[in-house]
């Protein structure tokens, strides 16, 4: 089996909280020039939105533990991925109080730490 290099997992992770990021930036309000995209993002059902903050930030944080795992004692590796994943989303919140029609809350917080413990789990089952 091929071992994957700290280079490429850690691309793949960053290129992954740039999409969270694309995505958590974009308003909540659409214009008629909108791209699609934009459209599916700003209309995603609320309910819909929590169920992919809990999802995305366990997807996070199994990255980070896979990224971490090539150069940290495994002692670590779990902490140090939660913490990333949380701070990450908890800025992402933040940052969306700034958006037009986004809006960060407490809540959302909390699921992005929910799905940080669920990647935790998940990480220690399939890494």
């Amino acid at each position: 089996m091929t071992s994957v290099s700290l280079t490429t997992r850690l691309t793949i992770t960053l290129c992954f909280m740039a999409l969270l990021m694309a995505v958590s930036i974009i308003p909540g309000h659409t214009q008629s020039d909108d791209s699609v995209l934009i459209r599916l993002v700003a209309k995603t059902p609320k309910l819909l939105q929590k169920v992919l903050h809990f999802l995305l930030y366990g997807v996070l944080t199994m990255l980070w533990v896979w990224t971490l795992d090539t150069i940290l004692s495994e002692s670590y590796i779990l902490v140090i991925a939660f913490t990333f994943a949380v701070l990450y989303g908890a800025a992402m919140e933040w940052y969306q109080t700034k958006v037009p029609g986004r809006f960060g809350t407490f809540p959302d917080v909390a699921l992005n730490a929910a799905g940080a413990v669920l990647g935790l789990f998940a990480a220690i089952l399939f890494l």
